[in-house]
């Protein structure tokens, strides 16, 4: 059977124009850390000319199970990823995160999350705890990194509780 590659590139471009919040191709290829041309290719039957990684890396950022490239290429519609297996939306580059943060939230699946406040007002800062493992991790693994975040938890909400008195849980 031959391989749909314009099907695939409409179906990228159609799946990121629905999704919302909306994203544009510039931040789609900020986000994956590549240029807004090799999203135009993704997008377009060009797309057998972009490395196979990264337009799974864009199916990924867009809400697409790891197979649905494989199966848009069989002539078959793409599955939606499940909600702890879809990634973060794309960082702004202008947050002013480092780059190996940046990278490992673009990477990884992500467990969970949690906002720490460091006092009672939003000028008194927050600590924001993105909980990650790998993207193919065990339910095993998964656990273990649930019951190390458990531990580090705790610690997060003293640091909080001296500041203002009172723990988060």
């Amino acid at each position: 059977m031959d391989q749909d590659f314009a099907r695939l590139g409409a179906e990228l471009k159609a799946a990121r124009l629905r999704r919302r919040p909306r994203i544009t191709q510039p931040e789609a290829a900020d986000a994956l850390g590549v240029g807004r041309s090799t999203v135009q290719k993704m997008e377009s039957p060009r797309v057998s000319q972009v490395t196979t990684t990264t337009v799974r890396a864009y199916a990924r950022l867009l809400g697409w199970t790891e197979e649905s490239v494989d199966r848009v290429l069989a002539g078959d519609d793409p599955t939606a990823a499940a909600e702890g297996e879809r990634p973060l939306k794309a960082v702004p580059s202008d947050v002013g995160l480092s780059p190996e943060v940046e990278y490992e939230l673009r990477t990884g699946r992500v467990l969970g999350s949690q906002v720490f406040n460091l006092g009672p007002d939003e000028e008194d800062g927050q600590i924001i705890v993105v909980l990650q493992g790998k993207p193919d991790a065990t339910p095993a693994e998964v656990e273990r990194i649930a019951a190390r975040y458990k531990k580090a938890r705790r610690r997060l909400q003293g640091i909080a509780a001296e500041s203002d008195g009172v723990a988060e849980s």
